[in-house]
């Protein structure tokens, strides 16, 4: 488990396979917020671990790194404030890719369709 934003940071940055491959363990909420707050350009290293919880993928859609938010709009595990911000992304690239999320619904789509920012 990682236990600081530092720890973290070090995994990303390190050259040792080994030790990279632990940027993928899991952490509590509290790192990840951490990292996002001192390290914000480890944000797409926070995004591709797929133990972070739903709360925060939640900070990471006000991401101005739009491949972190497109990262977000292909998992199958948002909830619908999620959604809901990401189909008000300013980036059309980001609303096209939210919409085809597969769990998005038919009704969903539809609204996205009509609502061209």
């Amino acid at each position: 488990m990682i236990t600081s934003a530092e720890e973290f940071k070090r995994y990303v940055e390190s050259e040792i396979e080994d030790e990279n491959a632990k940027a993928f363990d899991p952490a509590p909420d509290e790192v990840w917020f951490d990292v996002l707050l001192k390290y914000p350009e480890l944000s797409r290293d926070v995004v591709y671990n797929h133990t972070i919880s739903v709360d925060v993928l939640e900070r990471l859609c006000l991401c101005d790194d739009m491949h972190v938010r497109w990262e977000i709009a292909i998992k199958r595990r948002i909830n619908r404030a999620i959604f809901e911000q990401l189909a008000r992304d300013k980036s059309i690239i980001i609303r096209h890719r939210i919409a085809c999320n597969p769990k998005a619904a038919a009704r969903k789509r539809i609204a996205l369709k009509s609502n061209r920012a």
